[in-house]
């Protein structure tokens, strides 16, 4: 799936997995927090169909979690997906993050995603444990733990 170019020009959004006996941590990379924000919802996306999820099916859904920092608030958003994941039985596919505010409003995105064939149940939560965002040159580096 092509990714749109960061919108500051910096680091372009990606992740990976990196998988341990009851853990799985995704690195994550972005120019902006909000970025960084989208791309770990991409990440859930594709972990939770098990691959890329194939084109978005539905309309557009208001998704939003609050956390009183940039960590609460990127653990508190995974989990918005894990729970979608279990009881609707659907994935995040595009994500367009409107605000991202720590402490304040949290974030508010408008999300397209992708119906599962079975609840998605691999990842138990996100959690705070080991959680890292670092600012590097011309972006954001993050890792956080999923409890599988």
């Amino acid at each position: 799936m092509e990714r749109p170019a960061s919108s500051t020009g910096a680091t372009a959004p990606s992740h990976e997995f990196v998988d341990h006996t009851a853990e799985l941590t995704i690195h994550l990379r972005a120019g902006t927090f909000p970025e960084l924000l989208a791309e770990s919802g991409r990440a859930m996306g594709e972990l939770m169909t098990r691959s890329r999820p194939n084109a978005p099916s539905g309309g557009w859904r208001e998704v939003a979690a609050k956390g009183p920092d940039e960590a609460a608030l990127l653990v508190a958003w995974l989990n918005e997906f894990v729970y979608l994941g279990e009881v609707e039985q659907w994935a995040p596919a595009e994500i367009d993050v409107r605000v991202a505010e720590p402490g304040g409003e949290g974030v508010r995105a408008r999300v397209r995603g992708v119906s599962l064939a079975k609840p998605f149940v691999l990842v138990k939560a996100a959690t705070l444990h080991g959680l890292t965002i670092r600012r590097v040159g011309d972006g954001l580096e993050a890792e956080v733990t999923l409890d599988v």
